[in-house]
Order: structure tokens, then sequence, then C-alpha cells
């Protein structure tokens, strides 16, 4: 079930405490994602979740069918396409930074769809 633009505004406006709680009550999987898309580390997330470190990256970096790495590949993920949509929407009001992202953000799609 798609979470409704109230759920999504009420979940924007939790406070850090709030989050923090959740996250300790979230799966592994979801705790993963939630950090993942907060740009922490491996050795970070592996702290977190009580789980050693080469292992949870062994797990990420082999064995990319395992609900663990498939969470923290889509947190980060998650992250970049909300941080790509501001870039593209900064681009298209006359940021010349943003626009030079898009560029390259552009030019790097267009090696892959010929690699």
């Amino acid at each position: 079930m798609e979470p409704t633009d109230q759920q999504n505004l009420n979940k924007s406006e939790e406070t850090s405490e709030q989050f923090l709680r959740r996250l300790t009550e979230s799966s592994v999987e979801d705790r993963v994602e939630e950090l993942a898309a907060l740009f922490f580390t491996i050795a970070e997330i592996a702290l977190f979740i009580g789980m050693d470190e080469e292992d949870l990256r062994t797990e990420i970096t082999c064995d990319t069918d395992s609900p663990i790495s498939q969470a923290y590949y889509r947190g980060k993920l998650r992250t970049k396409i909300l941080l790509r949509f501001d870039s593209r929407n900064y681009a298209l009001h006359g940021s010349p930074q943003a626009l030079q992202e898009m560029r390259e953000y552009l030019s790097d799609q267009n090696i892959d769809e010929n690699a």
C-alpha cells in the first residue's frame, strides 16, 4: 500500500528522537535502508545493527540478492533520487552549478546506454 500524502507529511515532521526510536524498533533491513539513505558508512551501520563490519560489507558487496544488500542500495538510491530531483529543479531555475551537474548526469546516462 502506498503511503498517503498525509502520512508522508507526518513522517517529514518526525523529530530526530522519534526517528531514532522508530529506527531501533524496525527490522534489520529497514535499519540498513534508513541509515544508507543518510549515507552512513558500512562500518557505522554494522555497529548500529550489531553485525560484524566485514560480514556486513561482504553481504552488501558480494551477495547483491540478499535483503540487506538490496536495502542498502535502495536507501542510497532513495536519497540520491531526492538530491537529483532538487538539482534538476535548481538547474531549471538557472543555477549554473546545478545545470553543470545535470549535464554530467546526462553524459553518464548516455555513456551507460551505449555500454
